[in-house]
């Protein structure tokens, strides 16, 4: 039989990824409309989900009860989150300034 504890658990890792899922998708669609939109309010969003984001992920690890090498890579994980969206902002912006140099440099 299994332990009631374990199935506890179990279900709170899974709700534990799917926050981290939610709060992912809000980080970089934040990040994105800060940007866009130069709204500090936006950015403090951005950083709030990063935040949840970072918690919701540890909450994870704790209850998949990971060690070594799995940590390191929980670790990296939330690195390589925090500086995609803004790598991929940056080149976005420098894929669309060569698209307009190359039409003529016209700002609609």
């Amino acid at each position: 039989m299994i332990d009631p504890v374990d199935v506890q658990r179990i279900v709170l890792a899974t709700l534990a990824a799917g926050a981290a899922v939610l709060f992912g998708a809000c980080y970089a669609i934040f990040l994105a409309l800060s940007r866009l939109r130069d709204l500090a309010v936006l950015r403090r969003l951005s950083n709030l989900s990063y935040l949840a984001l970072a918690v919701s992920v540890l909450a994870l690890a704790w209850y998949l009860r990971l060690a070594g090498g799995w940590l390191a890579l929980v670790v990296i994980l939330l690195v390589g989150y925090y500086l995609a969206p803004r790598f991929i902002w940056r080149l976005s912006v420098a894929t669309h300034d060569s698209e307009e140099d190359r039409k003529g440099g016209s700002h609609d």
